[in-house]
């Protein structure tokens, strides 16, 4: 019997200089001999969630994403821990997933990887309760993310006018910070990030080591730095090394991170804005979603 492709196309995504994706491609790169497809397309924040759970109902066996690391997170939280299996076509504007899990950024190329890629798992990372699969944050990346929410287009322009809008106003804010029950930090801080991925997107990584799929996770704090660095800091997140500049300290985290603000602070899960807290906890749940990667995705080193 032919497997079940469910495409979920989210039609906001991506830039405006980016190739569109258009249902001829899935007839002419998918192997039509070993799946069978069906398409749905996204029309609200959270319709993909609803299209996954039918998902279930439907016994599909892959679901192919065309979107970004948003439309992914929705997905994600809902097939985590069942046998579907989900596929990156990335049209997103940073695409940290694919980034980090070596997924091509060319269309036809990703539309290949479903017809002989293999399962590979990924850790979830839960904040208040809530999935996510990359990164998120609390603090001026969670206000830069809902500015950019604000922008009538997509891409890296969109991008850079979310974090220069709020660069040069937003005020760091005192944190104290529990890892693993065991060890606390006081902190003035710009950004408090937590991440499996190390990837924000745009090729930007914030740490180096990052593991997705080890059931640990790392601890960014972005500490307090001249505003006058800005335009170099950008460069640096770029082209250069952001992750060795003097106001980054990362710490793992084995097991339980609690972060509480002295005031509410914006929250971003996997570039998202995701509305205000003062108090966060994240716990890992290790290799909890399986992702399609290619088949030489272990062998150039990923465990």
């Amino acid at each position: 019997m032919k497997k079940k492709v469910r495409f979920i196309i989210n039609p906001k995504s991506g830039s405006f200089f980016q190739k569109r994706f258009s249902k001829r491609f899935i007839k002419e790169y998918l192997d039509l001999e070993k799946f069978e497809y069906d398409i749905f397309y996204t029309k609200y924040a959270g319709h993909a969630i609803r299209i996954a759970q039918q998902s279930i109902i439907d016994k599909i066996d892959i679901i192919a994403v065309v979107g970004g690391d948003g439309t992914q997170n929705e997905v994600g939280q809902i097939i985590m821990d069942t046998p579907i299996l989900l596929a990156s076509i990335p049209m997103g504007s940073g695409n940290a997933n694919a980034r980090k899990l070596k997924i091509p950024l060319d269309i036809k190329d990703s539309l290949r990887l479903i017809n002989d890629g293999i399962p590979y798992k990924i850790d979830a990372l839960f904040l208040n309760g809530q999935a996510f699969f990359m990164a998120a944050g609390i603090g001026f990346d969670a206000t830069a993310a809902k500015e950019f929410a604000k922008v009538p287009f997509r891409g890296v322009i969109a991008y850079l006018y979310g974090v220069l809008k709020t660069a040069f106003t937003y005020q760091p804010g005192n944190y104290s910070i529990e890892i693993d029950g065991k060890k606390t930090i006081c902190t003035k801080a710009y950004t408090v990030l937590v991440t499996s991925t190390g990837e924000l997107g745009f090729d930007v990584a914030i740490t180096k080591k990052s593991i997705p799929n080890d059931g640990q996770f790392e601890l960014v704090i972005v500490k307090d730095f001249n505003k006058l660095k800005i335009p170099f800091l950008i460069y640096e997140a770029f082209y250069g090394d952001i992750v060795n500049q003097e106001m980054i300290e990362i710490h793992p985290v084995n097991e339980c991170v609690k972060i509480k603000s002295e005031r509410w602070e914006n929250i971003q899960m996997d570039g998202d804005f995701r509305g205000k807290s003062n108090e966060i906890e994240v716990v890992c749940k290790k290799q909890a979603l399986r992702f399609l990667v290619n088949k030489n995705f272990y062998a150039n080193g990923h465990s």
